[in-house]
């Protein structure tokens, strides 16, 4: 894999449920954006209850494309 150029930050509620994944397409709820991700790239954790996601700018393109993307309509 190439060098990452974007960093994706997610933020957890204590109860572990996803509250904010940053670059979220409109309409699609963060927990959901999260699953998303998390399907197609690894999850590096951080203290604090965050964690990030390493990608390029090419593979956040096809990401928020959702293809093949199950998620709930808000």
């Amino acid at each position: 894999m190439s060098t990452a150029e974007v960093i994706i930050q997610v933020r957890y509620n204590p109860k572990g449920e996803c509250i904010f994944c940053g670059e979220a397409p409109e309409g699609v709820s963060a927990q959901d954006w999260h699953n998303h991700l998390s399907n197609h790239l690894a999850i590096h954790a951080l203290s604090g209850g965050r964690a990030a996601f390493y990608t390029t700018f090419e593979d956040l393109a096809k990401f928020k494309a959702m293809e093949g993307a199950k998620y709930e309509a808000i």
